[in-house]
């Protein structure tokens, strides 16, 4: 499709007589002034422009005598505008996205100039509003007057399916996808439908179904993808933490239904519209609806479904996920975000969290079997165990021990920074947790632990529950680890960084998370600083606070093994979560018997009764914080500095707090 060339021209001269135009103040006489001075097949499009010019009064004689400086310079050369791109690429474009006649006139049009600023600057001047720059495009590309409005509002092709784009302050431009598709030599209209549509997802080998039989949902996901391609408004969302496994999940669920599988991927050449993804969703779409056996995959589907992050409105969103021809794999990580109205229109919604200990176990003996990693499976269990990670670390830690030419040791060591990258640069405590000693002679608790102990490990069941409460040091969480060590459970511990978010409702989604997944781990699940997210809800300022609370009430009513909430401050708890503990459990400071006994057990000092007053607010945490101040200062034999910084602690514990420690004092 050829157009002819006065038409570019007709932007170039506008461009030229602009600075002058805008001074006129009578539009009509002295745009015909002007015209009459151009060839005569550029007084229409002259004529179409006039609305547009800002009315201005200067000096007539000035402004004639400077067009006319310019129209000598022209001399009756054209400016020659020819168009550099493939005109093939551009007629398979009109073709296959069904552009009628005015739309493919625009894109030969912005084709021509997209290389020229000055026409491009031009085309600017006169569009101060985006009615009037789809009116001058319209009619510098040859168009009625009028049609450009409705060739580029945002239901029409030429929008919605992102072939141009405009950025804030500047006119429409084709976007970066159309620019290199054009200037790309095609040999064949079926090499240019395989750049329109990219490449497929390569198959999954290293991963079939059954990697994935944790996912509680995989199995009902493998059968309907088998009948999504005969469905429409056909979707999928995968939702969970990152490194989960969903878009291998997506892959594998593709390859079950035996469909290529086609990403929707980013936005490339510096484009920095929002709705750009979802614009090649709508192409894809369009594109593939003929084409049997395919399917899309939408990694990171909070890009539209969070309304911060499109201009796209609702019902959009809720007419592409009910009307969709080609089944759509989503996958997020926020799903917290999401408006419950578009998760209802989704097929499927399936839940990603780490998986389970067996399945990590089986996990990490698969990774390191790939990388060639010498192991036991006692060597897997512990680390399946103390490593609450994702697969893909478990994958990357592998295969960076390969890389080095190490064994386990350099596993682990990987895996350490890689926590503590994700920690924000800090240290994971878990090692801490693990080395933590349970001394049932020196705990001092209104309930004897030992037959405590013994009796729930007879019990036969595991659905109970105990509050330990009392001052910080006590031992709280080390008779926590210790009791899951005689029940032969795993310990998952999670303190109230983990928990709370300051997104709403995340903080109720990880504590959901935390239940389901000692669930899915049979573990003893410990929650450390409880009083933060099971404060009383008659003194809630937030509704965020009740909504936590409720939520924690729920799991404990239902959760099917034991756990354990453990607190300094007792009485901030939510009275109905008091009900709801089997064991209430209240831990004091060390009597002078038992002070008398920690300094046997810590410094093999033995001393008499007597020696132990004014030691009245000691815990085995003041004892072992003090073992190794003594150590690094030589002093761990000697009773009187050893006495002397125990009194330091304890005098500071009543600076900080008065009499009561962590707890009321009755």
């Amino acid at each position: 499709m050829n157009y002819p060339r006065e038409q570019y021209e007709t932007l170039y001269y506008l461009n030229k007589l602009l600075p002058y135009l805008k001074t006129f103040k009578n539009f009509e006489q002295d745009l015909i002034t002007v015209a009459q001075k151009i060839k005569k097949d550029l007084v229409p499009g002259l004529k179409e422009m006039h609305p547009y010019l800002t009315d201005r009064e200067k000096n007539i004689d000035k402004v004639l005598s400077k067009i006319e400086q310019v129209l000598a310079k022209y001399g009756g050369n054209y400016l020659k505008i020819t168009p550099t791109l493939p005109q093939k690429n551009i007629d398979y474009l009109a073709r296959v996205f069904r552009l009628n006649s005015g739309e493919a006139a625009i894109v030969y049009f912005l084709s021509a100039i997209q290389n020229n600023e000055l026409l491009l600057r031009g085309l600017q001047e006169f569009s101060a509003t985006l009615e009037e720059e789809a009116d001058t495009l319209s009619i510098v590309a040859g168009l009625p007057r009028g049609m450009g409005n409705s060739l580029l509002n945002q239901e029409a092709p030429l929008i919605r399916l992102g072939i141009l784009f405009r950025e804030h302050c500047r006119c429409y431009q084709l976007s970066g996808w159309v620019q290199e598709f054009i200037q790309t030599l095609h040999k064949t209209d079926v090499a240019r439908y395989r750049a329109l549509i990219g490449t497929a997802v390569p198959p999954k080998e290293d991963l079939t179904a059954k990697d994935f039989v944790y996912v509680e949902a995989a199995k009902l996901a493998t059968r309907l993808m088998r009948r999504a391609k005969h469905t429409k408004g056909f979707n999928i969302l995968l939702y969970g933490t990152p490194g989960t496994g969903k878009s291998s999940f997506a892959q594998v669920l593709a390859q079950s239904a035996k469909l290529n599988l086609y990403p929707v991927g980013v936005c490339n050449n510096g484009e920095e519209e929002k709705n750009y993804r979802l614009q090649q969703l709508y192409r894809k779409q369009f594109l593939l609806k003929t084409v049997k056996n395919t399917c899309l995959l939408f990694d990171e589907g909070e890009d539209i479904f969070s309304s911060s992050e499109t201009r796209t409105s609702k019902v959009e969103i809720n007419n592409l996920l009910e009307n969709n021809e080609v089944p759509v794999i989503w996958t997020t990580n926020k799903i917290h975000r999401m408006d419950p109205a578009y998760i209802r229109r989704f097929t499927l919604a399936v839940c990603f969290d780490k998986p389970p200990v067996e399945m990590r176990q089986k996990i990490w003996n698969k990774y390191l079997s790939a990388n060639k990693i010498t192991y036991t499976e006692g060597d897997t269990l512990t680390l399946a165990k103390k490593y609450e990670v994702q697969p893909s670390m478990i994958a990357s830690a592998a295969q960076a021990a390969h890389m080095a030419k190490g064994g386990l040791p350099t596993v682990q060591e990987h895996l350490s920074f890689m926590i503590q990258a994700l920690n924000g640069g800090r240290k994971t405590p878990e090692e801490e947790r693990t080395n933590l000693h349970f001394y049932p002679a020196l705990i001092h608790a209104d309930m004897d632990l030992q037959s405590l102990t013994t009796k729930l490990t007879r019990l036969g069941r595991l659905n109970f529950s105990l509050c330990l409460y009392g001052a910080s040091g006590t031992g709280k969480s080390a008779y926590a680890r210790y009791l899951a060590d005689k029940l032969g459970l795993a310990v998952l511990q999670r303190r109230a960084s983990d928990l709370i978010s300051c997104y709403v409702g995340e903080t109720e989604q990880n504590i959901a998370k935390a239940f389901a997944q000692a669930r899915e781990d049979k573990s003893l699940l410990i929650f450390d600083e409880a009083d933060s997210f099971l404060r009383d809800r008659s003194s809630a300022a937030r509704s965020w606070e009740v909504s936590s609370v409720n939520e924690m009430l729920t799991w404990m009513e239902n959760h099917p093994y034991p756990f354990i909430c453990t607190t300094n401050l007792m009485e901030s708890l939510d009275p109905a979560s008091l009900r709801r503990f089997s064991f209430k459990v209240k831990y004091n400071f060390l009597t002078s018997q038992q002070v008398k006994e920690a300094f046997d057990c810590f410094f093999g000092i033995k001393i008499a009764l007597a020696e132990t007053a004014g030691l009245d607010k000691l815990t085995p945490g003041d004892f072992t914080l003090v073992k190794n101040k003594a150590e690094i200062l030589g002093t761990s034999t000697q009773f009187s500095a050893v006495k002397e910084m125990l009194e330091t602690e304890q005098k500071l514990k009543h600076n900080a707090y008065g009499n009561g420690i962590g707890f009321r004092v009755n």
